[in-house]
């Protein structure tokens, strides 16, 4: 007994310091964004360095040319540069007081011929080093009667090609100040919008201009930050207002080519920079993520996290500055851990962004290894089906570029495929075709023909008799409606007719929710949810039945709520006569003959409406300008029909999850 309690002591010991079990996986996700949603993907970068390089406050970071890094750290009041390997070669800044001596710089700069521009913000100054950190030359505060009462407290910098600099001044709204290579002022160039609110419009129309000038002027936001890409192009940097114009593209004339566009993860942005291929990053401190974008700025990919009190490789206390090299490694300045952090691209991520630069490019037929590389790793990115479905249309795999157009809901490709395979197929069916739509005309119209004559030889019973005639009543309406609707006022219709007639209604709503082509209606059909569809579609009708009722028996409308049931239910007849040639020509055309289905859409629904002002008129025997003002106030009803259902459900949801909240706190403390 003692050799065994012996025996399972050391065993419990052993299993106690044996270590845990670990997870290879990195400590953050990596997302794509789909469109409408971001999704999890495997990494596109990974932390691969972070040095310290004696930093205290780094609050900028510039790649040069040569991949070299250079950092502004205001506490040091120095310009540390660090090699490709992320090591110290050199600082910027003079230790003893002359020209070359910084004070708290908050911005750098390098330009194609390996010049530092610096941000000398302390000094109220631009300092420019040559390539081996020499002192060059200075700008001061440009002389011009527009800054005579203005401070000139640089921030943040880029010059052009030219040597015209942009920089962002402190808390300046005026945008980013244009200065010379002699130091000339140029102008502002990319001021923010001021973003007008309701409260300020009202203000506008009751108040006079002396009050207004009380008022405090409602200034467009300050730039943040600025980037520049081989290009020439500007981008100016915004936090807030839920993205919309968060990053600008501006080109010479300072127009924005985003056109004011609202960014995914753009609602504390920090900084920005351009790879040499044109996809745009940044950091964003809402969404503490690193964000990728392309050209356009459509939201690719986002990974990365951002935590405060971070104490984990890879992860990102408090970034202040973005830069990318020519190996697309990310270089991001760290102020809370005083680190510079080095993200590089998997080989997924070098994957997919290829593939992105061609087809961008238009090569198609060059992306294809690399979208086959990516589709091995990963079929679930969308963003493969719109690569290969490129690469097939334009290698003319019509039926493989139509699957594929479909799975990335791109619209145009889809067109571009389906007018290719309708072609083909009407060259390989043309004559079978042309007989078969003959052959069924004439079966429609003999069929139509055999079945009235042998209707006229038939003897019904008098309840069968009556369904035939509601029928008939039911489809002369439509082409007739002065007198269809005299003639329901006149009877009473059979409940069967009418059921029958509601029920085709539905089924051909629920063949047009599932069965309308991709091209004029593209969504999953897996995700449709049929009761809403339907609720949206019946409840418009039922309310418009109760508003109509109720507004023209107090106008003193002459209908029983019977007859505007049988009416409303007829006046549905345009909706069961036009849906299904729409719903066939939706699987037929393509977007360049849209126009057809537009149209039809277009006469069905002014036919529709028209039917229903012919039966309140009809029905309730009023002249046609009451029946237009009764059927504008039964519109009204019935949006205080749905606002009051609206109140009353929230009221209800209310009570019941306060009756049930109590329950369970009753129940917690039984």
């Amino acid at each position: 007994m003692k050799r065994l309690l012996a025996f399972l002591l050391l065993a419990t010991t052993a299993l106690l310091v044996a270590p845990g079990t670990s997870l290879a996986r990195l400590p953050y996700p990596t997302n794509f964004y789909d469109g409408s949603q971001w999704l999890r993907i495997q990494a596109v970068y990974t932390p691969a360095a972070a040095f310290g390089a004696d930093l205290e406050e780094p609050v900028d970071l510039q790649v040069g040319p040569d991949d070299k890094v250079y950092v502004a750290d205001k506490k040091t009041d120095k310009v540390v540069v660090l090699g490709t390997d992320g090591q110290p070669i050199r600082t910027l800044g003079d230790e003893e007081d002359g020209p070359g001596k910084l004070s708290g710089p908050e911005g750098v700069f390098v330009t194609s011929d390996n010049l530092v521009y610096v941000a000398d913000t302390g000094n109220q100054r631009i300092a420019v080093f040559g390539a081996d950190g020499a002192f060059v030359r200075e700008y001061k505060k440009p002389e011009t009667t527009l800054l005579a009462s203005q401070r000139f407290v640089p921030v943040k910098l880029v010059v052009d090609r030219r040597g015209v600099m942009y920089v962002q001044t402190s808390s300046s709204y005026q945008g980013l100040l244009r200065m010379s290579q002699d130091g000339e002022f140029m102008g502002y160039f990319g001021a923010n919008k001021a973003q007008q609110s309701v409260l300020s419009w009202v203000k506008k129309l009751i108040l006079n201009k002396e009050q207004l000038a009380k008022e405090t002027p409602n200034l467009p936001k300050p730039i943040t930050n600025v980037s520049i890409d081989q290009d020439g192009f500007i981008y100016t940097s915004t936090g807030g207002d839920y993205g919309k114009g968060a990053i600008r593209k501006l080109n010479a004339g300072g127009v924005d080519s985003f056109k004011n566009k609202t960014l995914e993860h753009g609602h504390g942005i920090v900084d920005t920079a351009i790879d040499k291929e044109g996809f745009l990053y940044n950091v964003d401190m809402d969404s503490a993520r690193v964000n990728i974008y392309d050209r356009n700025g459509k939201a690719l990919f986002a990974f990365g996290f951002i935590d405060n009190n971070t104490q984990q490789y890879g992860v990102l206390g408090f970034p202040t500055g973005l830069g990318v090299d020519s190996k697309y490694n990310i270089w991001i300045a760290d102020s809370r851990t005083k680190t510079i952090q080095k993200y590089a691209r998997t080989e997924f991520g070098s994957d997919v962004l290829s593939a992105l630069v061609l087809y961008m490019d238009g090569k198609y037929e060059e992306s294809k290894p690399y979208w086959e590389r990516v589709d091995a790793r990963n079929e679930m990115y969308t963003g493969i089906y719109q690569g290969l479905g490129k690469v097939y249309l334009h290698e003319g795999k019509y039926g493989d570029a139509l699957d594929y157009m479909k799975e990335a809901f791109d619209k145009d490709g889809y067109s571009k495929a389906f007018w290719e395979v309708r072609l083909d197929w009407l060259q390989n069916h043309f004559v079978g075709l042309a007989g078969g739509l003959v052959a069924f005309f004439a079966v429609v119209t003999l069929g139509v023909r055999w079945l009235r004559k042998w209707l006229g030889r038939k003897k019904f019973s008098e309840f069968w008799s009556k369904q035939l005639t509601d029928l008939r009543t039911f489809g002369f309406t439509m082409f007739h409606p002065y007198q269809g609707f005299y003639k329901l006022k006149e009877t009473k219709v059979s409940p069967l007719v009418t059921i029958l007639i509601l029920v085709a209604v539905l089924l051909v709503k629920i063949l047009s929710v599932y069965e309308t082509g991709f091209l004029f209606h593209p969504v999953d059909l897996s995700q449709i949810d049929l009761v809403r569809e339907l609720e949206f579609f019946v409840l418009p009708w039922i309310t418009w039945i109760i508003a109509n009722y109720l507004v023209c028996s107090v106008k003193d409308g002459e209908g029983k709520f019977r007859e505007v049931v049988q009416g409303s239910t007829f006046a549905l007849m345009p909706y069961l006569f036009f849906s299904v040639p729409l719903l066939v020509l939706s699987n037929v055309v393509t977007l360049d003959e849209k126009v057809i289905i537009g149209t039809l859409t277009s006469v069905m629904t002014l036919w529709l409406g028209a039917m229903f002002i012919v039966m309140t008129q009809v029905i309730h025997n009023f002249d046609f300008m009451e029946t237009i003002k009764n059927s504008a106030i039964t519109v009204f009803a019935i949006g205080t029909i749905w606002l009051f259902g609206f109140i009353v459900f929230g009221l209800s949801y209310n009570l019941y999850d306060f009756f049930y909240q109590l329950y369970k706190e009753v129940s917690f403390y039984r």
